[in-house]
């Protein structure tokens, strides 16, 4: 990336937060002709772990082609990257299950298991391909106007001028707090313990999930066939047991509440966790700056597409500044307003949907519990309406933008 001086002439976005949802935009808007800063206060991010990162993303096609547009995609390791063809979703209070096969929907894959570093090493190495792009470490301090645009002062008496900020900053973000823009939320009881383990039988590529009573637990499939990532989505007390507690004893527990489907569990990585929350921004924009990623929305982990949603927020942004115009960015209201019509419902529909799911499984009145298996089990035997899940679990339903769309496959992964 080469850096500009940041003088009078304004960049067009100033992108605030360089994680995945960010980096992916500057990519894009970049392809678009755009000049943007790159703006955050971590100086680099943070080494793998080994064998396997703890932060793993469930990324969908549609999420695929995204991070294959932005240029990312081809430059990532992928023989880290573990595509998954079958997904299996049972009740641990009945019989009740669901399972999907990609092959149903005529596709070798519904969707990829990859680390966080991974999708980072592959995004900023594609950002080095972009002289229109520059990096600048610094956390924003204030917001001041200018003509047609905004000044940003950054910690450290640094500064730069953009048309446009996006906000791409976090669940906590510091801007979306600066400019006044509210939240709507909803408390979970849950904590979300993460770990990757190794199983005594392999996964065969295919994403299973049980749920419990306190919640539900995700085995994801990694590259070795017989690695798998674990997120155990349960109670703030038992959360903070299964962190602290030794690893054979987080193993037996954890074999016994996932059935021993792949058998034993013989090894652990360390534990991480942290709480489960439910938010959603009021509006997505406030003067000039828009919002996109986990600063707009946060959704419980069970569905898997929290991230997915983020890369479609970035590739419609960018989208819709690619078709109104680098001008439209001197005067950006409507074009945030189309930004938001395009994608609030379609997250709306998300968020309320897997918080329906959650509230649905944790629900422990046996009436309720014969419904939602006997609910699983007749969807498990309709076959249109399978195939119509998949579509939207593999992001090909929607408002798509272009990039995102599976006519855009000319070979898949």
């Amino acid at each position: 990336m080469a850096a500009r001086a940041t003088g009078m002439i304004p960049y067009d976005v100033a992108i605030v937060g360089s994680g995945v949802v960010g980096a992916t935009l500057a990519c894009l808007l970049a392809e678009a002709g755009c000049h943007v800063a790159l703006v955050d206060g971590i100086a680099r991010h943070p080494a793998r772990d080994e064998p396997w990162d703890l932060r793993t993303f469930s990324l969908t096609p549609a999420s695929r082609r995204i991070l294959t547009a932005a240029g990312a995609w081809p430059r990532m390791d992928l023989a880290r990257v573990a595509p998954y063809h079958g997904m299996q979703v049972w009740d641990a209070a009945g019989s009740g299950m669901i399972d999907f096969d990609a092959a149903a929907n005529a596709r070798s894959t519904l969707g990829y298991i990859a680390e966080q570093s991974n999708l980072l090493h592959g995004l900023f190495a594609a950002l080095q391909t972009h002289s229109r792009v520059a990096l600048i470490t610094g956390v924003v301090e204030t917001l001041l106007p200018a003509p047609d645009g905004v000044n940003l002062q950054l910690s450290g008496g640094r500064g730069l001028q953009a048309r446009v900020i996006a906000a791409c900053d976090g669940a906590d973000s510091p801007l979306r707090e600066l400019v006044g823009i509210e939240l709507e939320v909803r408390e979970y009881t849950q904590h979300a313990v993460v770990a990757n383990v190794r199983t005594e039988r392999p996964h065969g590529g295919i994403a299973r999930q049980r749920f419990l009573a306190d919640g539900p637990l995700a085995f994801l499939p990694l590259p070795d066939p017989q690695w798998c990532s674990v997120v155990w989505s349960t109670s703030e007390a038992h959360a903070a047991q299964a962190v602290a507690e030794d690893d054979a004893s987080f193993r037996a527990e954890l074999g016994d509440a996932f059935e021993h489907t792949l058998g034993a569990v013989v090894y652990t990585s360390r534990r991480l966790r942290f709480p489960l929350r439910w938010r959603h921004a009021t509006r997505y924009s406030a003067e000039r700056v828009v919002l996109a990623g986990d600063s707009a929305h946060l959704m419980h982990p069970l569905a898997g597409q929290g991230m997915n949603v983020g890369l479609l927020d970035a590739a419609v942004l960018a989208e819709c500044i690619a078709r109104a115009g680098r001008h439209a960015l001197r005067h950006p209201r409507a074009l945030f307003r189309r930004y938001e019509r395009r994608r609030r419902t379609e997250v709306l529909m998300m968020l309320e949907a897997t918080d329906r799911l959650c509230r649905l499984f944790a629900h422990p009145h046996p009436a309720i519990a014969w419904l939602r298996n006997t609910g699983l089990g007749l969807t498990n035997h309709m076959t249109l309406v399978k195939r119509l899940l998949m579509s939207h679990a593999m992001g090909d339903a929607g408002d798509l933008p272009d990039i995102a769309r599976p006519a855009r496959d000319a070979v898949p992964f």
